[in-house]
C-alpha cells in the first residue's frame, strides 16, 4: 500500500498541470481497464497451480488485488452507466483444462496492465486519476516485486 501511494505521488509530481482539466474517461476506456483486471486475476490463479509454494502465495495475492481492482472498476463504471445493461458485467467461461501459464506470461501481462493504467490517469482526473493510478502503482509493484523472485529462480 505504501509503495502503491509513493508511487502514486511521484507519477502525480509527473504529470504535467494543465490549465483546464482533463476530459473524463469513457466508460468503454474503463471497460478496457476491467477486462484487463479480470484477465490478469485469471492468469495469475492459473498459474499459481504449478507454481512452487513463494510463487503460489505470491500469484495468489496478485490474483486477490486484480479482483480487488475489478471491483472497483466495477463500481466506478456502474457509478458512470447511465444504462443498467453495460457489459461491465463479470461473465464466466467455461474453464478448460489446459497447462499452467508461465510466470512470464503474468508478468508481461501486469506489465502491459501497469502501462495502460498509467496511460490513462495522465488523461483523467480526480478520483478515476487515483484510482487508475493505484492500478498502476499495484500492478508495478506485483510484477517488479512480489513476483520478481520468482521470475527469476523458474
Amino acid at each position: 500500500m505504501l509503495v502503491g501511494g509513493a508511487a502514486l505521488a511521484v507519477f502525480g509530481m509527473a504529470v504535467p498541470a494543465c490549465s483546464s482539466l482533463p476530459a473524463p474517461p469513457a466508460v468503454d476506456e474503463l471497460e478496457a481497464q476491467l477486462t484487463l483486471a479480470r484477465r490478469d486475476s485469471e492468469l495469475a490463479t492459473a498459474a499459481a497451480v504449478g507454481a512452487s509454494q513463494p510463487v503460489n502465495a505470491a500469484l495468489t495475492e496478485v490474483a486477490a488485488e486484480r479482483t480487488k481492482h475489478a471491483q472497483a472498476l466495477t463500481a466506478e463504471i456502474a457509478r458512470l452507466t447511465v444504462d443498467p445493461t453495460s457489459t461491465s458485467r463479470e461473465t464466466t467461461t467455461p474453464a478448460v483444462a489446459a497447462p499452467p501459464p508461465p510466470l512470464a506470461d503474468v508478468i508481461r501481462s501486469l506489465r502491459a496492465s501497469a502501462d495502460s493504467a498509467r496511460q490513462l490517469a495522465g488523461t483523467s482526473s480526480g478520483y478515476r486519476a487515483g484510482l487508475l493510478g493505484s492500478i498502476a502503482a499495484s500492478c508495478t509493484a506485483s510484477y517488479s516485486v512480489a513476483l520478481a523472485s520468482g521470475a527469476t529462480s523458474s
